[in-house]
């Protein structure tokens, strides 16, 4: 059973959702609320109302609702088979893979980033990365409910085959070529690192190179989550 509680993620579920198994579990009130029992009830979602004692018990970070789900704790279903299919004959394309996350917060962020900017995929590893939590999915801002994900055990060989594929592959590095300088191709896999070490030698060994923000302020880094956003929107920009 999973658990959802921002009202963006809430909505976002059960807008997204073509068949959604579940329950919702009231205590609030107000516009918001209103607006999620409006959704609920299109999805023939039953409805209980309970004591915000009992959301508290099962949730403390509950706004007043909870959505419960049959979804498994941590999807990741994306079929990257049939998406690697599809992208040989595709001229463009935009992969985001993720080397080792480890806090849901970073997570989600990017997950709402790469809905924002269209990425076509997101790649996960299945160990020593942070989950598709219930932190995650509120910190995406609903967008978890949209982006394709897949959770894959081995980031390496998901590298070689987008290569296979057409892709050119690029991992965010503090010593790699300006992102403003680049020429970003049509096809790229972008690789964003752990939030301590950043990308691996290992995944970065399957990389065309590497790519770097600009820096001038009085700190030498930015937040995986903000790197992110800003690599992606210099990729669209590019696009337009």
């Amino acid at each position: 059973m999973r658990r959802i509680t921002g009202f963006h993620a809430i909505e976002e579920s059960l807008k997204s959702a073509d068949e959604l198994r579940g329950r919702l579990l009231i205590a609030g009130s107000g516009p918001r609320i209103k607006a999620i029992l409006e959704l609920a009830a299109r999805q023939a979602i039953p409805i209980s109302r309970v004591a915000q004692a009992e959301l508290d018990r099962l949730a403390p970070e509950n706004r007043g609702v909870i959505l419960e789900t049959e979804a498994p704790e941590t999807p990741g279903g994306a079929d990257i088979d049939s998406y690697l299919l599809e992208a040989v004959d595709r001229e463009e394309g935009l992969v985001l893979l993720l080397d080792h996350l480890e806090d849901p917060q970073n997570f989600g962020a990017i997950l709402r980033s790469a809905d924002v900017f269209s990425c076509d995929l997101v790649v996960s590893p299945k160990r020593r990365a942070a989950p598709l939590s219930e932190a995650a999915v509120r910190a995406s801002a609903g967008a978890a409910a949209h982006v394709p994900l897949a959770i894959v055990p081995n980031l390496a060989e998901v590298l070689r085959r987008l290569k296979k594929a057409g892709f050119w592959c690029y991992a965010a590095a503090m010593d790699g070529e300006s992102l403003m300088e680049a020429k970003l191709p049509k096809k790229l896999a972008l690789v964003v690192g752990n939030e301590g070490e950043g990308v691996s030698k290992l995944v970065r060994e399957q990389c065309d190179g590497s790519l770097s923000i600009p820096m001038s302020g009085h700190v030498d880094s930015l937040n995986v989550s903000a790197a992110t956003a800003i690599m992606l929107y210099e990729y669209r920009r590019g696009r337009v």
